[in-house]
């Protein structure tokens, strides 16, 4: 037989292990991993390569529909595509999913506008609580939930937080949960506006630590007596590990997302660089980044996302004056893979590590497994070709998305993603786009097509 693509010589890793292979793919779909070298109307040299599956990004916001002065969809799947991700899971709180109707209108605006392979989720406002199954059994992947007001969004508050997770449980959906307190974020707000502060220190104070701690300690326990599955997003110091850790001994479905931002700054970067630094949960001590590696090294944070939430410079520097008035937000999607490569070459991780923190347990969690997060045979051709041992400079120059910059400009760091695939189809190599928006396929979510409980 000959296939349609040959990835030939590369060493393929998972999660539990690697091995010298190579990797035939035919119709989108990887047909056979195997030492021999067989027939390929289509061949690539991965010599010295290593063979990943490709990453798939939970936690990515492109703001399109709606004002796409930050991001749309094709300048944010482009950015997906080089850093190695041909899966992103995308919700946008500037223009919501809160309907069918509008989940409907997304996707067919979106059909023509990715370049990687894609699934979205909604977000949920207190009175929507009970009508929630119809969404998820249109397809979407997860529900988008704040304990605080932010971005426009309203709190979901602990009485509905629980009807939420009790009324999710019942037809096994997701939850996203943003967790800081509503009334102690509100409380330090009206203090530090009181005092007429606008200079930096305010972020670390308004969105506390304690405002971190309350709110995951409160969501956990609900999501353990609701019986939903929950993801706690953007955990950003280790405390609040313990109290996740501890509902999840009494049989509580959680999960803990984190991003590179909580790893790599921390809060003297925040009065250092001001609105370019702004984004919440904010970032912490140095000692507590220190304590998130020791604790992801340890596998206590389930998986790595990016919360790709891009502000242009210019925007940004609306809040040069006045911390209180610019964006939240970093954009991330095209350089966490790297980031993960660099903490690799540090010693922090393992290869095999990474895979499981960003593609196989996300394929599992999303129930997008076995199409998505691995290369055995019978799954999407989704991989990325990396090389561990390129050093190079990160910088604003070489950003793909609309942001045009990244917090991490001038860092030196080893490791890149040298090509990504979706299905078998090259979309990124070298820092470029190789690919025509449209690429990319709609992933509907697994309550897709599913009777429901009423009716079961």
């Amino acid at each position: 037989m000959t296939y349609d693509l040959g990835i030939e010589g590369g060493t393929v890793v998972s999660g539990n292990g690697r091995s010298q292979a190579n990797l035939y793919v035919q119709d989108g779909v990887v047909a056979a991993v195997t030492d021999q070298k067989l027939g390929a109307r289509e061949r690539c040299n991965a010599s010295g390569l290593f063979v990943l599956p490709g990453m798939i990004d939970g936690h990515v916001h492109f703001q399109d529909p709606g004002d796409t002065s930050r991001e749309d969809f094709v300048s944010g799947t482009s950015a997906a595509a080089v850093g190695g991700v041909p899966t992103v899971i995308e919700h946008t709180h500037s223009h919501p999913v809160r309907t069918l109707s509008f989940l409907r209108e997304k996707t067919a605006h979106l059909k023509d506008r990715s370049v990687v392979d894609y699934g979205l989720a909604a977000h949920v406002w207190p009175e929507d609580v009970s009508m929630l199954e119809e969404i998820w059994r249109a397809g979407v992947q997860f529900f988008k939930v704040f304990t605080c007001t932010t971005h426009g969004v309203p709190a979901v508050l602990p009485g509905k937080m629980l009807q939420l997770f009790r009324e999710v449980a019942k037809f096994d959906g997701l939850c996203l949960v943003h967790c800081e307190d509503e009334f102690i974020t509100a409380q330090n707000e009206e203090w530090l506006r009181g005092l007429g502060r606008k200079d930096y220190g305010i972020l670390s104070e308004w969105r506390s630590r304690e405002a971190e701690q309350v709110a995951v300690n409160t969501v956990a326990l609900l999501a353990s007596l609701g019986g939903a599955k929950t993801i706690i997003a953007h955990v950003s110091h280790p405390e609040v590990l313990d109290f996740i850790a501890r509902q999840r001994v009494t049989g509580a479905r959680l999960w803990v997302e984190s991003c590179p931002q909580y790893f790599y700054l921390c809060d003297t970067d925040v009065l250092k660089h001001g609105p370019y630094r702004k984004f919440t949960p904010p970032a912490r001590s140095e000692a507590e980044a220190q304590g998130l590696w020791q604790r992801l090294a340890a596998g206590e944070i389930t998986h790595i996302s990016t919360d790709h939430a891009p502000s242009t410079l210019a925007q940004k520097a609306e809040g040069t004056d006045d911390l209180w008035n610019c964006h939240f937000g970093l954009p991330g999607v095209e350089t966490t893979l790297i980031m993960l490569l660099n903490a690799v070459n540090a010693g922090r991780l393992t290869l095999e590590h990474v895979v499981r923190l960003v593609a196989e347990t996300p394929a599992h969690l999303y129930r997008l497994w076995p199409k998505k997060g691995n290369l055995q045979p019978g799954g999407d051709a989704d991989l990325t070709l990396i090389e561990m041992e390129y050093a190079h400079v990160l910088s604003n120059k070489t950003v793909v998305s609309r942001a045009g910059w990244t917090p991490y400009d001038g860092l030196k760091v080893r490791g890149r993603s040298v090509a990504t695939y979706v299905r078998g189809k090259l979309v990124a190599r070298d820092g470029k786009v190789t690919a025509r928006p449209g690429t990319g396929h709609y992933l509907s979510g697994p309550g897709a097509g599913r009777a429901s409980h009423a009716s079961a």
